[in-house]
């Protein structure tokens, strides 16, 4: 559709082109990347990590060092959530060290949240 500007004395108006929703996609995109990243951390909130009695944790960490089986350990570090793979080789105390195939870690029995 084209609009007929042949009224106006000036040129620029007259062979303006209107690109039509072209100009608007830059808005649109930042909206929608807006959105999606508004929707991705409110995704992560969202997720409750179940916590394992002490207990229960103590007994996977033992199962583990009797059987050598590697298991997955999550644990609150400072503020954030921190996630190893690797083998109970050692209680010390009220700690536990585990090896992963990079780092070995000591890990506070109290800060760990699951196990699997």
């Amino acid at each position: 559709m084209s609009v007929d500007r042949s009224y106006s004395p000036y040129e620029v108006i007259r062979a303006y082109h209107d690109r039509g929703m072209m100009k608007w996609g830059t808005f649109a995109t930042g909206e929608l990347t807006e959105a999606q990243n508004t929707f991705e951390k409110e995704k992560k909130e969202d997720k409750v990590i179940q916590t394992l009695p002490h207990h229960l944790v103590l007994h996977l960490l033992n199962q583990s060092f009797s059987n050598q089986v590697q298991i997955k350990v999550k644990y609150q570090s400072k503020d954030k959530l921190t996630e190893i793979y690797g083998f109970v080789s050692e209680f010390i105390k009220n700690q536990v060290r585990i090896k992963s195939t990079d780092k070995i870690y000591l890990i506070s029995i109290e800060q760990i949240i699951n196990i699997s």
